[in-house]
């Protein structure tokens, strides 16, 4: 019976090995609306500025530092963005009165129906009656009349949630039902500010100035920084300097040496190895910042042999010690 003799090799080849470190910003000094600037940051560098964190406000500090000009940055208010509490579902029905919604004073994230049967939005902290929904039928609640947010957790523990309002039939059916009060909560809302990211959540480390956001022309709905540095909704559509951001990159080159068959330079083994090395990475919870990948050995291989640490193209003799075994 043929017997096939495997050879074992010392091998070396070069890992690149790219770094993600931590993040940075860079400040374009030329003037941009806040989607142009978006789709600059977004070709030539990460995306527009995203920051939550001391470290990263002082380092945008720094960057801003005698720049007496508002200064665009990734947050925006997604104004757009209805959908309904139950299930999170998408808006197929809507029915706004006039010149609604206005997002007045920049914080209306919540809906509610007016007595005349349209919708308004509104400050979802005001306490207003509102209707739960049990086996997709309305149930108007009145006492005690409860904020948005309180009136979701209270249709959620009584019932199954804010009422969702699908045609205008319904419409009409809770226009009736409050025809003795001004308005109902319904379960309507959207979220407030976002990062162009659309990945990083907008937290309380936002460094609003004094009395933002307050949409005064009723359009604004992008964030710059102020003169202070501090943060201003503007209408998107005005000429600022802007923020990108980028990560600080670390390359790096590895001699790897290992053992293997005189096939290992085979392209499928090559990507296997360099998998297998990415899965060590991650069991120990750095791969999302590691890219690697193999550099090639000048005659366009990964891997070249070595014998006493010296680079061969052919180990002497390899011919013949292989004849002698088979």
């Amino acid at each position: 019976m043929e017997q096939r003799l495997i050879h074992l090799f010392l091998l070396s080849g070069f890992l690149s090995v790219i770094l993600c470190g931590s993040c940075e910003y860079i400040l374009i000094t030329e003037y941009k609306t806040w989607h142009e600037a978006q789709d600059y940051c977004r070709q030539n560098h990460i995306d527009l500025a995203t920051v939550q964190t001391d470290e990263e406000w002082s380092k945008l500090d720094k960057l801003r530092d005698g720049v007496q000009f508002y200064i665009w940055i990734g947050l925006y208010d997604d104004v757009d963005a209805w959908r309904w509490s139950y299930q999170d579902q998408s808006v197929a029905f809507l029915h706004w009165d006039f010149d609604q919604p206005n997002n007045l004073y920049g914080n209306q994230y919540c809906v509610y129906l007016w007595s005349n049967g349209y919708w308004w939005d509104e400050a979802c902290h005001f306490k207003f009656p509102f209707f739960c929904q049990s086996r997709g039928q309305p149930v108007l609640v009145t006492d005690p009349p409860l904020s948005w947010n309180n009136a979701q957790n209270y249709c959620r523990e009584k019932y199954t949630d804010l009422f969702t309002i699908k045609n205008i039939d319904v419409n009409r059916q809770l226009t009736s039902m409050i025809k003795n009060y001004p308005c109902a909560w319904i379960g309507l809302f959207r979220d407030s500010w976002k990062w162009s990211d659309n990945q990083t959540s907008a937290n309380s480390s936002l460094r609003w100035a004094l009395g933002q956001p307050d949409n005064l022309y009723g359009q604004d709905s992008c964030a710059a920084l102020d003169y202070g540095g501090q943060i201003a909704d503007e209408s998107c559509s005005t000429l600022h300097y802007y923020l990108c951001q980028t990560t600080q990159v670390k390359h790096q080159i590895l001699r790897l040496e290992m053992k293997a068959g005189d096939n290992v330079n085979d392209q499928a083994i090559t990507a296997s190895v360099l998998y297998k090395l990415q899965q060590k990475l991650q069991e120990q919870g750095i791969a999302a910042d590691v890219k690697l990948s193999w550099r090639l050995q000048p005659n366009g291989t990964v891997f070249q042999k070595l014998l006493n640490g010296t680079v061969l193209e052919k180990l002497p003799n390899e011919s013949t010690a292989m004849n002698k075994q088979l």
